[in-house]
């Protein structure tokens, strides 16, 4: 029988603190290991914008500080608490001044592997 799968923020807090500007850090927690359906994480952002091929629809919780999404040339502003959902297909832009932290979650959990992505700018290796 399945079992519940526990993330500790702790365990990934010093990657935020460490950031420079200029930098993004993304934690993987709900993969293929743990999920035959979904998958999720943490991504903090320094000062930062990073252009990305939206592939997957995504979910994104703004857990602290200001995320901005740019999308076909509109800008959405998110605060901490809010909840921004992107659905797949667009060219988009992660984006914010200082420091954030934010919760993704896409489906399908294997989309990298289906789309034989093997390196996402912020990913360490060993979490692809």
């Amino acid at each position: 029988m399945p079992t519940p799968t526990l993330f500790k923020f702790t365990d990934i807090e010093h990657r935020y603190h460490e950031l420079q500007p200029g930098g993004t850090y993304i934690k993987p927690c709900v993969t293929t290991k743990v999920s035959e359906s979904m998958a999720g994480g943490v991504n903090f952002l320094n000062n930062i914008s990073v252009p990305w091929n939206l592939e997957v629809d995504e979910i994104v919780f703004v857990k602290e500080g200001n995320f901005r999404l740019i999308a076909d040339g509109v800008s959405y502003q998110c605060a901490e608490g809010d909840v921004l959902y992107m659905p797949k297909g667009m060219d988009v832009k992660y984006e914010c001044d200082e420091r954030c932290i934010i919760f993704y979650a896409v489906y399908p959990v294997d989309w990298k592997q289906k789309l034989g992505i093997t390196e996402v700018p912020g990913i360490d290796p060993e979490d692809m």
